[in-house]
């Protein structure tokens, strides 16, 4: 994608991210050192936001082994199989709600992650670091709990000040915050990255972890070209640990995570 066109949505992208900044403005970034700190940057994201509503095709056809949340109508996925790393949710697909990964404290900077996951990340941060690249950790996992308390707000947000009924309100809602249990921050899997000073899409951070991420298991996650089957717009701060025998051929294969499982016959 040229980077003209995503300076043309940069109004747009700040716009919603004002909205979301205050939402999670308990997110600030803390417990680093201090010259790290002044290093550090952070920019407004917003979260995985969805812009259509073709969740059909963010998802897999229901097999009878699967289990169907009844009140969201959401498929329940099983963040404890074998292949966790590569687990998909999304608005048609949402983790069970007492489900708690094992976390683990990235770096004593107050971010966590799966523990699992948490090796990778370092390494990476720690590697980039070494090149001058600081990889400002800014939301990682994030319990369900505080999902669904941060989207609830922000639908009562849309209900007082627009006027919008409770459904209108909690769709407008889902465009900025996901609901709970169906953002990949709620299983430990991904971390937003930031830098106050630019556009993430056109810093070195950024440029740095399109070339050497994958080598740590993490993949870009959404981009504008595959917003119509994810259904989440253009994130270049939201990376997402799948492991490193998998996010290379991702990358290389120009498939986003749902096209790839599918077309390699994984079920997710």
């Amino acid at each position: 994608m040229k980077k003209t066109k995503k300076k043309n949505k940069s109004t747009l992208t700040v716009s919603i991210a004002v909205i979301v900044a205050v939402i999670f403005s308990a997110a600030v970034i803390k417990g680093l050192s201090s010259a790290e700190k002044n290093s550090f940057g952070g920019e407004p994201f917003t979260e995985e936001a969805t812009v259509t509503e073709k969740e059909a095709e963010t998802t897999v056809p229901v097999t009878e082994a699967e289990k169907i949340n009844e009140e969201t109508g959401r498929i329940i996925v099983n963040p404890e199989q074998e292949l966790w790393n590569l687990v998909v949710v999304n608005m048609g697909r949402e983790m069970p709600s007492g489900y708690k990964p094992e976390l683990k404290e990235i770096l004593s900077t107050g971010y966590y992650m799966d523990e699992r996951v948490v090796p990778f990340y370092e390494q990476m941060y720690l590697d980039a670091k070494k090149e001058g690249i600081i990889l400002t950790p800014y939301s990682g996992y994030r319990s369900y709990e505080r999902q669904e308390r941060n989207y609830k707000n922000l639908t009562e947000t849309y209900m007082s000040d627009y006027g919008l009924s409770r459904k209108e309100a909690e769709k407008k809602a889902a465009t900025v915050i996901l609901p709970p249990g169906t953002s990949e921050h709620n299983l430990g899997l991904a971390m937003d990255i930031c830098n106050t000073k630019d556009s993430f899409a056109f810093t070195e951070e950024y440029k740095w972890l399109t070339e050497n991420a994958h080598r740590y298991g993490f993949i870009l996650r959404y981009t504008e070209e595959k917003t119509d089957i994810t259904g989440i717009v253009d994130e270049p701060w939201h990376w997402r640990f799948v492991g490193t025998e998998y996010a290379e051929d991702i990358k290389n294969s120009g498939l986003c995570l749902e096209e790839y499982l599918q077309q390699k016959g994984i079920k997710f």
